[in-house]
């Protein structure tokens, strides 16, 4: 066999294995994403998350606790609770519920005390739900223990962030089912 048929022949064979080496690549890559588009995870609902913020507004003299949950799954817990029926977009009857589901699962004591919270109101906007309630100012003195359950007992995977701004001084904490309590002083002391 001549030198140059030979050469041919052996560079068919590379083109003829790169050729299919390249489809099954291709195949491969082309299975991988349609598997990502088609997963649960793909389009599924972002983390179920709501934030908490407790700050000291000076006009008013009052401790501000601002809550926000995503609508939609403020609107699942409240369907669970009291009825499929319930659209929390249009519904005044189901916005009041959520306030007062937010209320009840929502305390602050201090020293063993409750601390007074007042439901101020709400409103719907980009998406959350804003659920307001006020406090008396929290003196700094004193050992604070923080309920912040809402959504816990309605969504599995519901995380609750709580951000407290007060007396110059950031602290956060996250809740979960197995964790819906914190402990917390404003005066820098350590809890424990």
């Amino acid at each position: 066999m001549p030198m140059a048929s030979a050469q041919s022949e052996h560079q068919g064979r590379f083109a003829a294995r790169t050729f299919t080496l390249f489809q099954a690549l291709t195949a491969a890559l082309l299975c991988c994403l349609l598997v990502g588009v088609m997963s649960p995870s793909a389009s599924a609902h972002p983390r179920q998350e709501a934030e908490t913020e407790i700050s000291f507004n000076e006009t008013t003299g009052l401790t501000e606790i601002v809550h926000r949950f995503r609508v939609r799954d403020s609107e699942i817990a409240i369907q669970r609770l009291y009825g499929e029926s319930l659209n929390i977009f249009s519904d005044a009857e189901a916005q009041g519920l959520f306030g007062d589901y937010v209320s009840q699962r929502f305390s602050i004591s201090r020293n063993g005390q409750p601390v007074d919270l007042t439901l101020v109101g709400g409103e719907i906007e980009d998406g959350y739900i804003w659920i307001y309630q006020t406090a008396p100012a929290f003196p700094e003195d004193g050992i604070y223990v923080v309920r912040d359950s809402p959504l816990l007992d309605t969504h599995r995977d519901q995380t609750n962030i709580l951000n407290i701004r007060l007396y110059d001084e950031v602290q956060s904490f996250i809740f979960t089912r197995s964790t819906p309590w914190a402990t917390f002083r404003l005066d820098g002391e350590s809890v424990y």
